[in-house]
């Protein structure tokens, strides 16, 4: 009789676990349907023509991850090729923003049709960079004070001064030999705001050198002058002497490099009264311009009231790069 009785309770044990079993996967059941219906995406919601109906947040996040791969395209670069002469020029990329597009996708009312929220990703390197740069945009009044340094750094200490006065910055293209032996000119410069870019590794001849001695003499300056800085510098590429051809064009171009000559060159080198300076620049300045100058002491004599004389007539005075810089597509 003790026996029938365990045997039944055992019975009675099971039996009640079966419906709990049953009972939780019930109860489990309403609360995933009640959870999509309080969290999840409304009806007949779609993304690029795919339903997304009652996903629930993370679920979206997977899906629209895994379209982004599908729908995002990477840019491509221009290119110039020396034997052809032909120019392929740049093609815009395209990103998919996966946060707004999630957050698009679980605001939607019912029945809404959606696609990927896109955005384009410009080409680093565009057809543009295979021409030289004289000047920048005319649209706004800005200009560039550019300071190409391969000599000249007793005068730099009082240069400084007057661009720090006057909170300009300036953009200063190196030469590697130069850099080589006052790096902590190079650091100073760089820490106070101007823009630090390329005047090749060492002073020769651009004409004369192959494709392989350009691509060296912008390279290994790059190199040189982020160890020095510890950042990378601007892609800009002043060649020595001012000598351009096409195919220094070309390999600074397929560098990433632009190369940037000048508007107004103030021949200071030939170091001339500080007055003959100032009229070179403010005679010939317009929107745009780059101006051209080195360390001297005449330039230095001259750089206030240059820098004055601009302000008083508009003009902004910005690096290169910013000068250079568009709207995004």
């Amino acid at each position: 009789m003790k026996l029938i009785i365990l045997e039944r309770s055992k019975i009675i044990k099971f039996i009640c676990w079966i419906l709990l079993v049953v009972l939780s996967a019930g109860v489990a059941g309403q609360w995933s349907r009640s959870k999509r219906k309080w969290f999840g995406v409304r009806e007949r919601v779609t993304l690029e023509g795919r339903s997304m109906a009652r996903l629930l947040p993370e679920e979206v996040r997977k899906v629209v991850t895994e379209m982004a791969k599908l729908f995002t395209i990477e840019p491509q670069n221009a290119g110039y090729f020396l034997e052809t002469g032909e120019v392929i020029p740049e093609k815009h990329g395209r990103g998919v923003d996966i946060e707004t597009t999630i957050a698009t996708v679980l605001k939607a009312a019912p029945g809404e049709n959606l696609n990927l929220i896109t955005y384009a990703i410009p080409a680093t390197v565009g057809k543009d960079y295979f021409s030289p740069v004289f000047q920048g945009p005319t649209g706004k009044r800005e200009v560039s004070l550019t300071i190409n340094v391969a000599w000249g750094e007793e005068e730099l200490p009082a240069m400084l001064a007057i661009l720090k006065r006057h909170g300009v910055k300036a953009t200063f293209f190196f030469d590697g030999e130069w850099v080589k032996k006052f790096p902590e000119f190079v650091k100073q410069i760089e820490t106070e705001g101007h823009e630090i870019a390329n005047h090749g590794l060492y002073h020769g001849h651009p004409v004369t050198m192959s494709k392989e001695e350009l691509k060296r003499l912008i390279v290994d300056n790059a190199k040189l002058l982020k160890e020095v800085t510890g950042k990378e510098p601007a892609k800009l590429f002043a060649p020595p002497y001012g000598e351009f051809n096409d195919q220094i064009v070309a390999v600074a171009g397929n560098l990433g490099y632009r190369t940037i000559m000048w508007t107004i060159d103030t021949i200071d080198w030939q170091r001339p009264a500080p007055e003959v300076i100032i009229r070179r620049v403010v005679d010939k300045i317009k929107p745009g311009a780059i101006i051209l100058m080195h360390p001297t002491v005449p330039t230095v004599k001259a750089l206030e009231r240059i820098v004055n004389t601009l302000r008083n007539r508009g003009y902004a005075l910005v690096t290169v790069s910013e000068l250079l810089k568009k709207e995004d597509p």
